[in-house]
């Protein structure tokens, strides 16, 4: 049976140069999720011919994935295909985004095996 969540986010980032010059930026959001089917969530080694996050199929899905390498980056992709991917995450970056359509979401390594962060929800046709 499908069930609904909340998820709150908040971000706070500031920059200082050597001159003096500073710049913050902080802001935080609420999102109500419905019809949740699943909920996955945990570390995952990505290889270089790419890994697997969800299966299809699937309607719509939320997803964050953090790269937790020191030196490699990750690229997202909706389906199979290394076309045009969703994002790039260079280490210690992360993504989080809204998808929907009935893909998978792949990751493909750069160079050598990446350990990643992620949550995936997956929500069903209705939602």
């Amino acid at each position: 049976m499908a069930k609904n969540y909340t998820f709150n986010a908040s971000i706070s980032c500031s920059a200082t140069t050597a001159t003096g010059y500073s710049q913050s930026q902080s802001g935080s959001f609420s999102l109500n999720l419905t019809n949740i089917d699943m909920i996955d969530m945990g570390r995952a080694e990505i290889a270089t011919s790419g890994t697997s996050l969800t299966s299809a199929p699937t309607f719509g899905k939320v997803v964050y994935i953090r790269n937790l390498d020191r030196s490699n980056f990750v690229s997202v992709f909706q389906g199979n295909a290394t076309t045009d991917p969703i994002g790039i995450i260079e280490p210690g970056e992360f993504l989080f985004t809204i998808v929907r359509d009935t893909e998978i979401i792949r990751c493909d390594a750069d160079t050598a095996i990446c350990t990643i962060e992620y949550f995936v929800v997956e929500i069903d046709s209705a939602a």
